[in-house]
């Protein structure tokens, strides 16, 4: 009450602006004695404010950080990247460009102040450090790579011209320079040594720098001697440009394709697939997003979105909570306005109290969204292109601060406004709330409920359709064992194992050794885990039968048993199928009923090149197996069953690769990672030089497969528990102050005859009334908001129905539980009391 009557008691100050200062300051004092009183009201707003501009802030830092920051390079707006392309994935590209269109790209185009090739086709290679195999991730790149992004090296250079003349020359990442090397501040002029190849190392670039793949361990030159100048036409780069000013992507990409269409008549006929594409130039900015999370961008918006929805739930609850508190003070405010306070000072006053409350709230938000963004950097559980740095930055706080100011606006205009209004002469004639007009906020607080449920309504929807989407995606059966399986990969250098059967002697070698360690059931070894690549094949006897979307897998004759692949006609590779036996296939059961529908293939013979390729021999089929699930980098959500081919290790040795590599499997009783040194050691037996690398490779792509959904998920059903939540305290609230405004109605009601479960009953159905409005309002809302999620689902049939269904029975159901304590309440007030009190 001192606080009011300072309101019209005190004089401010003269001037406009020191006036402004002056009631400021004022309304200040006023807010803060008058919340000291209610700490139980204050700390469940700015509690509440703090969740909700809390999630808002941490998953806006994230859209910033990620679609909004331009990358971290000078004239970040015109770098671009140029693919191959066919019509279903111009906006994303399809394919690497052979070297020999790099070329003649970089040779003729005046679109491009610089353009830069780089491949990321390849794998680690081995590499010694004081005497010790390491696993190096290194990516070929032409010289113009980092000239062309602006970037300098931290410690030495970047490539010039004049190392071209070397065999080997690198530029190491940060990381490994620091984690695996031991950050030596002379590295930059050291050499060491890559396969059986020494390469000089002649720089280190920043911490901060970063290109993809996020995995690099260093850049390696591509050189004049290198297999992409020899082979052109067999090797595959990405280009990297710098546009000129005023180019345009379209037109770099007419003169791209123009130049293309020059070149495509050099290449050999077995490229036929490269005449059936075109370039296709890209914002490098969004290809970045794009490989990282096929629905990244999508995915984002829609977290943003839904943690908007939550602010807003939070902002109706305070709101709520507010409006009940005008009720109190409703005689107050009709006092100071009796004795000449202003209506514009009263609702200054109360916004005041307002601001006051969501400025705390935005403090306590920054420090929540502090938090989650510090688990967020810790845990890494997706992706995130290169250049993306998550930080609480200047953007991030003012947006904060905005959400706050309009937080506060939404909770606290209203309450000012309808407190306002109230008769000052029947406010001062009445202690009684019910005479303070209080209907028309009552109702104002019940559609606040209505709104919440309705919101928390498409939350609950949503987070149920991507957690049945990732439940079914993770539990999908993939044709091939992925429990108690060690897998791991093992990089062959070239130069010792070139011939034709050096890997198959020590594939079978591995083979015995490690099928007698203990609680081993069986080993195979293979080129990969899965069938791999995009291969062309060609049917004896079918002039129409080229294709080229055929997989192929090199594997031991226990590889198939390891991975549990089923046998469903002819015979698995065994002993028989040996580098001087008769070349044989196995071919999955996609490619049996593609290629040969209502045929047998067992004894059909296949070559994988054209049919006049005498260089390839024919492959005679002996078995069909089932098919084998695997993801394409096109499609986040599903899986492919690719037609495949399966020929023996023994036959097809992979030192034909640029990258030589073994895949192990190893099935086992127990736990695979307890086999690691004992599996180490076998090898080391037989090859002192070759080490373990990517153990649980397997494992971890799958999982990788489900970073993005999972992410997804996990957050939209946080956020959708949190709605839930707010709207059943909004409810339970509003409930609770329907059940004292009235209680003198109701005691009178009961003292006429009225019996307890009517009363019970008159409550509960107006907090169903509520519910069910608003789940038909949410319902309603929810399948319009179905269509943005359409690439982010998996296996889902009837789009929303059950979800709908489900959110809405959880809702009725807390809604049931949420209004039992003030039905009851209102069912045991005690007639007479109410009555001796009257």
């Amino acid at each position: 009450m001192f606080g009011r009557r300072q309101l019209v008691t005190q004089k401010p100050s003269s001037g406009g602006a020191m006036r402004l200062l002056d009631y400021l300051r004022r309304d200040v004092r006023i807010s803060l004695r008058r919340l000291r009183r209610s700490p139980g009201f204050a700390l469940m707003t700015v509690l509440t404010l703090a969740l909700g501009i809390g999630a808002n802030s941490a998953i806006f830092s994230l859209v910033e950080g990620v679609l909004l920051r331009p990358l971290p390079y000078p004239h970040a707006d015109r770098l671009v990247v140029v693919w191959q392309t066919d019509a279903l994935h111009r906006d994303s590209g399809a394919y690497f460009n052979a070297w020999q269109e790099f070329a003649a790209w970089r040779q003729h185009s005046r679109s491009f102040e610089e353009l830069a090739a780089l491949t990321w086709a390849t794998g680690p290679r081995a590499m010694l450090s004081h005497g010790k195999p390491l696993d190096m991730l290194a990516i070929p790149a032409s010289v113009d790579l980092f000239s062309m992004l602006g970037t300098n090296a931290a410690l030495g250079r970047t490539f010039t011209e004049s190392d071209l003349r070397n065999p080997c020359t690198l530029v190491l990442s940060y990381r490994f320079w620091e984690l695996k090397l031991g950050s030596p501040r002379d590295i930059a002029g050291q050499s060491l040594t890559l396969g059986k190849q020494p390469c000089a190392i002649i720089g280190v670039m920043p911490r901060e720098f970063s290109f993809y793949p996020p995995a690099t361990d260093a850049w390696t030159l591509i050189t004049p001697g290198s297999e992409f100048v020899q082979k052109p036409w067999d090797t595959m780069v990405g280009a990297f440009g710098l546009l000129k000013p005023g180019i345009t992507r379209a037109a770099a990409e007419a003169e791209l394709a123009a130049i293309q269409a020059q070149t495509l008549p050099e290449a050999p006929p077995d490229v036929k697939m490269m005449r059936q594409l075109n370039p296709v130039v890209l914002d490098l900015q969004s290809n970045f997003t794009w490989l990282a999370g096929r629905n990244l961008r999508k995915g984002l918006w829609m977290l943003l979105g839904a943690s908007t929805l939550i602010l807003l739930l939070a902002s109706l609850n305070v709101g709520s909570l507010v409006l009940s508190r005008s009720f109190a003070s409703a005689r107050e405010m009709g006092i100071c306005a009796a004795i000449g306070a202003s209506r514009g000072r009263l609702i200054g006053q109360s916004m005041a109290e307002s601001l006051l409350l969501g400025g705390l709230g935005t403090a306590a938000g920054l420090a929540a969204a502090a938090m989650l963004l510090k688990w967020f950097r810790a845990a890494n559980p997706i992706e995130l292109p290169p250049g993306a740095i998550i930080v609480l930055d200047t953007r991030v706080l003012a947006f904060t601060a905005v959400s706050g100011i309009a937080a506060s606006l939404l909770f606290g205009l209203f309450p000012a406004w309808r407190a306002t209004r109230a008769d000052v002469h029947t406010v001062l004639k009445s202690g009684s709330l019910n005479a303070t007009g209080a209907g028309g906020a009552q109702r104002a607080t019940q559609w606040m409920v209505v709104i919440q449920v309705a919101l928390s309504m498409i939350l609950l929807a949503g987070a149920g359709l991507l957690s049945e989407s990732l439940w079914k995606m993770a539990s999908t059966n993939l044709g091939y064992r992925t429990d108690h399986l060690f897998t791991a990969r093992i990089h062959l250098p070239q130069d010792r194992y070139a011939g034709p059967d050096a890997a198959s002697r020590l594939a079978q070698a591995l083979e015995s050794r490690l099928g007698a360690l203990p609680g081993v059931t069986s080993v195979g070894i293979g080129s990969d885990f899965v069938p791999r690549g995009l291969n062309s094949i060609s049917i004896s006897g079918r002039a129409d039968s080229s294709t080229s979307d055929v997989a192929t897998q090199d594997i031991s004759p226990g590889g198939l048993r390891t991975l549990m692949v089923p046998l469903l006609r002819g015979r698995m590779f065994d002993g028989r199928d040996q580098n001087d036996s008769q070349p044989v296939v196995l071919m999955n059961e996609a490619l049996a009923r593609e290629y040969f529908p209502g045929a047998d293939p067992l004894g059909k013979s296949i070559k994988l090149s054209r049919a006049e390729d005498a260089s390839r021999p024919w492959l005679t089929v002996i078995g069909v197996v089932g098919n084998v699930k695997t993801t394409t980098v096109f499609q986040e959500m599903g899986y492919i069953e690719p037609p495949a081919l399966y020929r023996p290790l023994a036959q097809s040795s992979p030192q034909s690769s640029a990258n030589p590599s073994l895949a192990l499997m190893v099935a086992v009783q127990g736990s695979p990672l307890a086999l690691v040194s004992n599996i180490q050691q076998r090898l080391s037996t037989l090859d002192p030089n070759l080490v373990l690398s990517g153990i649980d490779d397997l494992r971890m792509d799958n999982a990788a497969a489900l970073s993005q959904p999972r992410f997804r998920s996990l957050l939209l059903s946080g956020f959708a528990g949190l709605a839930l939540v707010l709207a059943l305290v909004g409810l339970y609230g509003v409930l609770s102050q329907i059940v004292t405004r009235r209680s003198r109605e109701i005691g009178i009601r009961m003292a006429l005859g009225a019996g307890r479960d009517r009363i019970l009953r008159a409550v509960l159905g107006q907090a169903c009334a509520m519910t069910i409005a608003g789940v038909a309002i949410g319902g309603a809302l929810a399948l319009m908001g179905f269509r943005v999620m359409r690439g982010m689902l998996y296996g889902i049939v009837v789009q929303g129905a059950g979800e709908l269904g489900l959110a809405a029975l959880a809702l009725v159901a807390m809604t049931a539980a949420a209004a039992s304590f003030p039905a009851y309440r209102a069912a045991s007030i005690d007639p007479i009391r109410v009555l001796r009190d009257e």
